[in-house]
């Protein structure tokens, strides 16, 4: 049936308008044209913003197969009807982006058609699109306004085509906030529309940010299993998520040094994944002690909008080796509360950019670099600082402090990268009955978060009174790392102080698979493990936890990835 046929059919037949209209959108001839996008609160709005209003749009999209003229082609937002119009019509000059068609009312199949304000030309516009080449720009002839006084957030929309006939409609408005559009969610006739995702917050002439893909793995997230890593390489696992339409094999993610993407790490195929499912791919950054930013990236896909992904490590010997130490909450009348910080690492750290705090603020550290194994001590006022403090330790007073409270509180560290590195919290419970003035809250045990009454009264920038004892340099590695059991086995080495070693292998979830060495077991061995639990069944593809314990308590632990297996 022709348009029109269905033009003769609807002015002689007006009782069975409603059912021509159907029929004729099931066979596809009438609903291949669609609203797709919709900017009814374009960035400004009644703000100073250049534009504001000027910059509303309505979006079509060619569905189908053919190509249809939109002349005679209207829209009603329930305040006017709007006749479209090709742009070079009546605008003058053109808008600046050089890519559009101005003079055509045919959209072609799987074509965009952009409808502008008229004042999107206006000199004091800032005309903020970059529509692709080939999206047909229109706007509109019969006002000045979309939707004659400006298209609202509250209005509803239905697009008519040249003999009047309802073709689609946007019939529940939202507001999706200031310079978002409102987007249909797939390229069909369906009523579910939602707020763009586009970092640009819309997309006139581009596919729409919430549809899918044929092809789309999605790089969600960048994990590592020890942060801070005490030793290098660092096992960096890629969370991937297949997003599209079809299954996808053929992927690759690639581990970066930086941001920069300068320098590639490592790489590895992603595999098979069906629709909807997710997967871990294991990769290696062998690297120097230090700070990094390691970044991956997807390719292979057909979205590159969701490919990346960043992940802060520290990487050195011991782990991060600054932390809280001693808190000083209730001193004595007339002198200051203090926070003691203490590197127990093997080289220096610049402190630049840290912050240190209370439970509810943050304030900066002065620069400064704390050497090994040395205290730096945080001070309300240096000048009443009453206290002796041990050689070589730093007292820097901050231009702001925290008002710790008397009772509890938490006091936290982050790094320059805003990442959290360390918190210790105290109370009556943790303290008992020696939370008195000149008492200080000493960390029973480096790097730990526990905290007990200083039996000295306090011990600024000195070693803690409490402490038990100071971390030996314990370490367990295995190489390689990751290995393919089908390949031959990894070899690990265990370096305690200790004697009478236990050496086992543990899941993700903790539960232990195989034991590899027991207390008799003599120091500085080294020992083949083959990928295989206590059963002798080879264990499948992912992530295992190595750890290992001396009959002094001293342990460590390090990652093993299985890249094959059953």
């Amino acid at each position: 049936m022709s348009v029109s046929r269905l033009s003769i059919l609807a002015t002689a037949f007006r009782g069975g308008f409603i059912l021509i209209v159907c029929l004729c959108t099931a066979s596809g001839l009438i609903g291949q044209v669609i609203l797709s996008e919709i900017m009814s609160n374009p960035a400004g709005g009644e703000t100073s913003i250049p534009g504001g209003d000027s910059n509303e749009f309505i979006e079509l999209y060619n569905t189908g197969t053919d190509t249809v003229d939109l002349s005679g082609w209207t829209f009603d937002d329930g305040d006017s009807d709007d006749e479209l119009i090709y742009a070079s019509f009546i605008m003058s000059p053109l808008p600046d982006d050089p890519d559009g068609i101005y003079d055509t009312m045919l959209l072609p199949p799987g074509g965009y058609a952009i409808i502008l304000d008229p004042e999107y030309i206006d000199p004091a516009n800032d005309q903020p699109y970059d529509w692709p080449a080939g999206a047909v720009i229109l706007t509109i002839a019969t006002t000045t306004d979309l939707g004659g006084s400006r298209l609202a957030t509250t209005d509803p929309i239905t697009l008519y085509n040249n003999v009047g006939v309802p073709i689609d409609s946007f019939p529940n408005p939202f507001d999706p906030g200031d310079g978002v559009s409102a987007e249909r969610t797939a390229p069909v006739q369906t009523a579910d529309w939602s707020a763009s995702i586009a970092l640009s917050g819309s997309t006139p002439g581009y596919r729409n940010s919430h549809w899918p893909f044929a092809s789309d793995l999605s790089l969600d997230s960048l994990t590592t299993p020890e942060n801070p890593a005490t030793t290098s390489p660092v096992t960096v696992l890629a969370h991937i998520k297949n997003v599209g339409e079809s299954g996808f094999d053929g992927g690759k993610v690639y581990l970066f040094r930086d941001t920069l993407e300068t320098e590639v790490l490592d790489s590895a195929n992603t595999g098979y994944l069906g629709v909807g499912e997710s997967g871990e791919i294991a990769l290696t950054a062998d690297v120097a002690d230090g700070s990094y930013h390691f970044c991956a990236r997807l390719s292979g896909d057909d979205n590159p909008m969701n490919d990346e992904a960043i992940l802060a490590v520290f990487v050195g010997p011991t782990g991060w080796p600054i932390c809280i130490t001693e808190i000083m909450f209730k001193p004595f009348t007339g002198e200051p509360e203090w926070i003691e910080l203490y590197n127990w690492g093997e080289q220096a750290i610049d402190l630049s950019g840290w912050r240190a705090g209370d439970a509810v603020d943050l304030y900066d550290i002065p620069d400064t670099v704390l050497s090994p194994e040395s205290f730096l001590v945080l001070c309300a006022d240096t000048a009443a600082f009453a206290d002796t403090i041990c050689e070589g330790a730093i007292l820097l007073e901050p231009s702001n402090w925290p008002a710790l409270n008397n009772d509890n509180d938490i006091v936290r560290l982050f790094d320059s990268d805003g990442l959290p590195r360390h918190s210790v919290g105290y109370d009556e419970s943790a303290m008992g009955n020696c939370m008195d003035y000149g008492i200080s809250a000493e960390v029973v045990e480096i790097g730990n978060s526990s905290v007990g009454c200083s039996p000295a009264g306090s011990t600024p920038g000195c070693e803690n009174a409490i402490w038990l004892v100071r971390p030996d340099k314990c370490d367990v590695d295995a190489d390689p790392n990751p290995f393919d059991p089908s390949e031959g086995p990894t070899i690990i080495d265990i370096n305690l102080p200790g004697t009478g070693i236990t050496v086992a292998i543990y899941d993700r979830l903790g539960r232990k698979l195989v034991t590899l060495a027991d207390p008799e077991t003599p120091k500085g061995l080294s020992f083949p493990w083959d990928g295989r639990d206590s059963s002798g069944q080879v264990l499948p593809a992912g992530m295992y936890i190595l750890f290992a314990k001396d009959s002094e308590s001293n342990s460590a632990k390090t990652v093993i990835a299985i890249k094959g297996g059953r």
